[in-house]
């Protein structure tokens, strides 16, 4: 009798729970790895670029209240000129923005621009404008009681709405 032959068997049984253990280990990790995927993959395609978010209340809520006015500021500038500019949203991710210029000899200045707009973070406080040849962003926006505070490519804006 050869005693060789239950300690063989011992080995085969303690390899194939090893095996067993790292298969159960790999399938965690997989398991893991999937959740975290299907979690972190939430954004949606929204005008113009990957929109940060997935349609919660928050974005909606934003982009209402965005989209609910004509948007107006007016300024003169250290040379004298005074424009006046109104910034108009719509829900579907366009708009468009009219400046008017007069400088202290009369001379008058008028240009309609449509845009393309979309949410530029995820706490919906930064807009990219899309000219077509050219991008503008609107940031640090706080809105409220009818107001528009932001950067406006870098220079303070005090929007109303009409």
């Amino acid at each position: 009798m050869d005693i060789r032959f239950p300690v063989y068997l011992c080995h085969i049984k303690k390899t194939k729970e090893v095996v067993m253990k790292r298969i159960k280990r790999k399938f965690h990790y997989i398991a893991a790895v999937l959740s975290l995927i299907f979690t972190l993959s939430s954004c949606e395609y929204v005008g113009l670029g990957i929109e940060i978010g997935n349609g919660t209340n928050s974005y909606h809520e934003s982009t209402d209240y965005l989209c609910s006015r004509i948007w107006t500021d007016e300024w003169t500038d250290e040379y004298g000129v005074y424009y006046y500019q109104e910034i108009c949203f719509y829900p579907n991710n366009t708009g468009v923005d009219y400046l008017y210029s007069q400088d202290r000899y009369g001379n008058r200045q008028e240009s309609s621009l449509n845009f393309g707009w979309d949410w530029w973070d995820s706490n919906y406080t930064s807009i990219r404008f899309n000219y077509g040849n050219r991008y503008s962003y609107m940031e640090n926006i706080a809105m409220g009681g009818n107001q528009l505070n932001c950067l406006l490519d870098g220079y303070p804006a005090y929007f109303i709405g009409k």
